[in-house]
């Protein structure tokens, strides 16, 4: 058999697994690594597709490399250099870890209802109440837990605390005690971590737009075992699991989205952002001239950071307000409206097309009554995705 004919063949295979959903019974998929990462102080060789699974009473350690491990669907844990866990229980309605040494970053997207997660730290017993971003850090002195956002409720002896969003909890005292710490101080680490939501994230819009275009059944929900819930599910494309929400539209900590099958037909609609050559703006201010976006955007951060569109498909196609600007479903004529930050200004959703405060876009009406921009597109170019 020729190589080209073994290469379409592996490509048509893991095609039709594109709507497949990890193991999804327990958490523990060890997802990715960089460096050296050991499992029970076996070395972890990397291979594309395999995915190895970290049981209960063994242990994941890194050396000088990274890791990243699916825990209950929609919840990441990443591993820094030097550090490593012992996986208690690996039962997703009772997920539990011990924290040994270093530092990990748990990213929590969705919390699913049934799935439960707790970590073991520093005698101290830590549950994870909501989304958000927590980080154990057994590498400072004194080692500490910080939540970036969340709320984790903690159990040490006979204390009881909830630790919310900028606060921190240093262990090594006899009371522990919540206090703010400075959440936009960032480092190397956290940086990492959020590159890796970023791709996990752009992974998800082709996982979904297959499992959308499968129908609710075959390839479809039914094959996904959704059954209402979010999963975990292999895009060949990426070479990854990724996350995929049973419905509406979810934003990781790091602000990169998660769209559902049903939400994700939004994101190539002629007024989304997400459609190339709408010249879509990042304005700033009342709509003036700002970046715009020539290609498929990946995520909500990617818009918001420039200081436009800093929202996208409400659940089920309703208006979504996030930061001040609007999305409107087709119900509401598809169209965009500003709140006052930038990218769009005029009559938007109201005219039933886009309109842009300076420099064109879709033409729409004003507030005046008038043609506001001009044009088809403006410095957005190109055809449609």
């Amino acid at each position: 058999m020729s190589r080209t004919r073994i290469c379409l063949i592996a490509i048509a295979s893991a095609v039709a697994a594109c709507g497949q959903s990890v193991i999804s019974a327990h958490s523990g998929t060890l997802q990715y690594t960089e460096g050296t990462v050991t499992i029970d102080g076996a070395s972890v060789q990397p291979k594309f597709g395999q995915f190895p699974e970290i049981k209960p009473g063994q242990v994941l350690a890194t050396t000088e490399g990274r890791a990243e491990v699916l825990l209950t669907p929609g919840v990441f844990l990443r591993m820094s250099e030097d550090s490593s866990f012992k996986m208690v229980s690996n039962q997703l309605s009772d997920t539990r870890l011990e924290m040994q040494s270093g530092a990990a970053m748990l990213e929590v997207t969705e919390l699913l209802e049934g799935n439960a997660i707790s970590i073991a730290f520093k005698g101290a017993t830590v549950s994870l109440a909501k989304s958000g971003l927590y980080r154990f850090d057994a590498v400072s002195d004194p080692a500490t837990l910080k939540v970036y956002e969340g709320e984790a409720k903690l159990e040490a002896g006979d204390q009881n605390l909830s630790v919310g969003k900028g606060h921190e909890i240093a262990f090594g005292g006899a009371k522990l005690e919540a206090k703010g710490f400075d959440s936009k101080a960032t480092d190397e680490f956290y940086r990492w971590s959020a590159r890796r939501d970023e791709y996990v994230a752009e992974a998800n819009i082709t996982s979904a737009k297959a499992t959308r275009d499968a129908g609710y059944s075959g390839m479809g929900y039914n094959a996904m075992g959704m059954s209402g819930m979010g999963q975990w599910a292999f895009n060949p494309w990426f070479g990854m699991y990724t996350y995929v929400p049973y419905s509406g539209t979810f934003f990781s900590p790091y602000g990169f989205g998660y769209f559902s099958p049903f939400d994700i037909g939004y994101m190539y609609g002629p007024y989304s952002p997400f459609y190339y050559g709408n010249g879509f703006y990042n304005g700033a201010g009342g709509g003036g001239v700002g970046r715009s976006v020539p290609t498929v955007a990946t995520s909500a951060s990617s818009i918001t950071r420039a200081g436009g569109l800093s929202g996208a498909v409400a659940s089920r196609g309703g208006l979504s307000t996030v930061g001040g600007s609007r999305f409107g479903s087709a119900a509401s004529a598809v169209g965009f409206s500003s709140g006052g930050r930038g990218g769009f200004s005029g009559g938007g959703a109201s005219a039933g097309g886009m309109s842009a405060g300076s420099g064109g876009g879709h033409a729409s009406m004003g507030s005046a009554g008038g043609m506001s921009g001009g044009g088809h597109a403006s410095a957005g170019g190109g055809g449609h995705h």
